[in-house]
């Protein structure tokens, strides 16, 4: 019974959204179901009628029905099936000659453009929609949408790493997260329910990276950077962004579903680290393992902190706590916890470059494992 309603309520959800109807075959299906619905209804209207005028009883009984009314009868309902399917055929040649070719058309050339190991990364939507659920509905305007965006990509990946850079940081996910502000009133006062959206800002540095360039030369360094883009595309897949901050620094804004504990997240990003990237060795010289330092913030950091504190005042926060876990011993992750909001006398460029400032006065405190 449940399958029943589900697929009702899928059947209508589609029937209802044009953006949806990706072949022939949906346009055919729905419009003539639509149509035949529609001229059911008109015609009934139009046989009650006649059969009234005719002084006849109005019956859908055949064995009740005058021979004018039978005569009737057949006559409205061979005009609904003519009408459904002339009305039908054309409006798919239409949807066909000016929605379906020109999309069609588009995305081939788009899909030529964007012909790359990353492409099928940014063609599914991470640029628009950073935190897409994969499985969800997508319709043609989004396919032409996600291929538009994935033709200009190159403004805003970092072509070494994979990741986005840091223009689009700011004018992609910044605009983003100010919607999603807007769009879902998201704040850290707000009750949470199972299943709504809560966010996290996590700063990763790469551990003694000046040293692999100094070590190793600058190629190497720079096969470790590609690597580390690699594997952070991997560990958050499509729950988060990931953005090159600049030089080993990176920065993931990730999405989950309430309750969620973001430490799983740090612990996997280091583990990750410790088992997958390596410097290779290099004649006499030896490789070496390569880990990493995290801090990271809840999104929002306080209650009201959506009105009061920008996602960038939120990395350089959870930068703070990066530099704890660098501080003490590196290999690790700390995470900035909020303990009260800050009062119009905080210097809010203190609150957020200096761990000691706020701690002193009661604003955060750290938390590690």
């Amino acid at each position: 019974m449940s399958n029943l309603v589900s697929y009702v309520k899928h059947f209508l959800y589609k029937m209802c959204n044009i953006g949806l109807w990706t072949s022939k075959t949906d346009v055919t299906f729905f419009v003539g179901f639509i149509v035949l619905l529609v001229m059911s209804f008109l015609d009934t209207i139009g046989f009650m009628l006649a059969s009234v005028f005719g002084g006849c009883e109005i019956t859908f009984v055949f064995r009740n029905m005058t021979k004018m009314q039978l005569a009737m009868f057949w006559f409205f309902f061979l005009l609904t099936i003519i009408t459904t399917v002339i009305i039908t055929s054309i409006f798919v040649v239409l949807y066909e000659k000016l929605i379906f070719d020109p999309v069609k058309d588009i995305k081939t050339e788009l899909a030529a453009i964007t012909k790359s190991e990353l492409s099928e990364y940014y063609v599914q939507g991470k640029i628009s929609q950073p935190f897409r659920n994969p499985d969800s509905a997508v319709t043609w305007e989004d396919q032409v949408k996600f291929y538009v965006d994935a033709a200009s990509v190159e403004k805003y990946m970092d072509e070494l790493t994979g990741c986005f850079n840091r223009k689009y940081f700011q004018y992609k996910l910044t605009n983003y997260m100010e919607l999603v502000k807007l769009s879902n009133g998201i704040s850290s006062s707000k009750v949470k329910t199972y299943g709504s959206d809560e966010y996290a800002v996590f700063m990763i540095d790469i551990d003694h990276f000046k040293s692999v360039n100094d070590d190793y030369g600058h190629a190497t360094g720079d096969i470790v950077l590609k690597s580390v883009g690699k594997l952070l595309r991997e560990c958050v897949g499509d729950n988060g962004v990931v953005v090159r901050n600049g030089g080993e620094e990176f920065v993931i804004v990730y999405c989950a579903k309430y309750p969620f504990d973001f430490t799983t997240v740090a612990e996997k990003i280091n583990q990750a680290f410790r088992d997958k990237i390596k410097v290779p060795s290099q004649g006499q010289i030896r490789g070496r393992d390569v880990t990493c330092s995290i801090g990271y913030v809840r999104y929002p950091f306080f209650d009201g902190a959506e009105g009061q504190l920008t996602l960038e005042t939120h990395v350089d926060l959870a930068d703070m706590a990066m530099y704890a876990s660098k501080q003490a011993g590196r290999d690790m992750w700390h995470e900035l916890v909020s303990d009260r909001a800050p009062t119009e006398k905080v210097d809010m460029v203190l609150y957020a470059s200096s761990v000691e400032y706020g701690t002193k006065r009661g604003y955060y405190h750290l938390r590690h494992r």
